[in-house]
């Protein structure tokens, strides 16, 4: 029987995808799949701190409301564990934040939903090669 996390930790990730609607998850996800990147997903923040302990992203896509805390506080707590981690915030409501308050919390992009994935993706593969 194989254990799930060691498995994890074989393949290295890229990107981690956090939105808890699952079909945009998937879209997400299969477009930067196609692209070439590693990705993986995941619907809440317990599960997104969960998946970066064991496999580290680069890029962090993470949509503002989702299940067990805003994704303003997860990106944050994303860069205490993971300092270079460049992450890009989304959200379908009409948010604004100050740069500051972005910048705090390791935030290098901020994006209104819906987004078409193709700036998406020419904005993950910006943040990976910085």
């Amino acid at each position: 029987m194989t254990d799930i996390s060691s498995d994890l930790r074989l393949e290295p990730c890229d990107v981690l995808v956090v939105e808890d609607e699952l079909s945009l998850a998937e879209t997400i996800s299969q477009f930067l799949v196609r692209g070439g990147l590693r990705v993986r997903t995941a619907h809440g923040a317990a599960s997104a701190l969960r998946t970066a302990s064991i496999t580290p992203p680069r890029v962090a896509i993470i949509d503002y409301q989702i299940p067990g805390m805003n994704g303003l506080d997860l990106a944050a707590r994303l860069r205490t564990d993971l300092p270079m981690l460049q992450t890009i915030l989304m959200s379908a409501n009409n948010l604004h934040f100050d740069r500051a308050t972005l910048e705090k919390a390791g935030v290098k992009v901020f994006v209104n939903k819906p987004m078409p994935p193709g700036p998406l993706r020419q904005a993950v593969m910006r943040l990976l090669q910085a």
